[in-house]
């Protein structure tokens, strides 16, 4: 019997359901935007090149301008749709008092958090996952070991240290907590496995226990956060995925902050766009909305 069609006319249903909810009261709607959208063909033509060009192996940005009201929020979340449709993982930032641009700790923090797939969302293990498995199925391809060999475990643990070897040469931490995932994992070790996707997502609350026994020195920080940044994008287009798509929105939250938080803030500005624009940033599209406000001030 073919369930298929009632399935999916089930999820359309829920999804129309969410739309009608989320207009009702003003809000943006979590999926479908495609159905409601009106006016946006070229925006959206735009979005769409730019994010060709990042699938490619370049990185790039966008600015969104407008009054509070004008529709950013909603613009911003369909072009994600638009990226994960092409096949990115995806993340919606809102910037705040607890994710303020001034901390990339915190930055870094959300976009883990807030990471979403075709297939999941909170999708922080299910690419990692889809990253070992693309590792270990290209080290099988190569005659490197069979399904649950030990011989592959150790030629995946070495992999990993190799995929990562340029983050790996400036800090040792993300290779060294994907190892112990992997480890973890084959072991059947779920809540060690869960702290190690913990720490790779800066969680506040993983013990310094998991860290002794993962071997792992240091943390992320506001130091580090970039670079953790950059070995994720690797990890999510090793995996499978075109790359990652980011919005940062609400940057005039930023015109509240204590002036060396501002000028903090705008400095993480300069160095995404620098790095973006420098190629430091392969596989990774940044969209950040503001009022004219921000933009006047800044």
């Amino acid at each position: 019997m073919n369930t298929a069609e009632p399935d999916q006319t089930d999820r359309r249903r829920h999804e129309s359901l969410n739309i009608i909810n989320a207009l009702r009261r003003g809000t943006v709607p979590a999926d479908g935007l495609e159905r409601v959208v009106v006016g946006l063909d070229l925006e959206e033509g735009v979005i769409g090149r730019q994010l060709d060009y990042v699938a490619e192996g370049g990185g790039d940005l966008k600015f969104i301008r407008g009054d509070y009201g004008s529709g950013k929020t909603f613009f911003v979340a369909r072009a994600l749709e638009i990226a994960g449709n092409k096949g990115f993982a995806t993340a919606h930032v809102f910037v705040s008092p607890s994710a303020p641009l001034s901390k990339p700790k915190a930055l870094y923090q959300q976009i883990c958090a807030n990471l979403r797939t075709s297939e999941a969302e909170h999708a922080l293990k299910t690419i990692v996952d889809n990253w070992l498995f693309a590792v270990e199925e290209r080290l099988i391809s190569a005659g490197r070991g069979g399904e649950g060999d030990s011989t592959l475990e150790a030629a995946t643990e070495k992999e990993i240290e190799t995929a990562l070897a340029g983050i790996s040469k400036k800090n040792t931490a993300l290779a060294a907590a994907l190892r112990s995932y992997y480890r973890a994992n084959n072991a059947g070790d779920f809540p060690t496995a869960q702290a190690a996707i913990g720490w790779i997502a800066a969680e506040p609350n993983v013990g310094r226990d998991f860290k002794q026994r993962a071997g792992i020195k240091g943390e992320v920080d506001d130091t580090t956060a970039f670079l953790f940044l950059l070995g994720l994008v690797e990890i999510i287009h090793g995996a499978g995925y075109r790359g990652l798509a980011i919005a940062i929105d609400e940057l005039e939250t930023t015109q509240g902050l204590q002036r060396n938080q501002r000028e903090r803030s705008y400095q993480t500005l300069a160095r995404i766009i620098d790095a973006l624009d420098g190629g430091r940033m392969p596989h990774c599209y940044f969209l950040f909305t503001g009022t004219p406000a921000f933009f006047d001030s800044s």
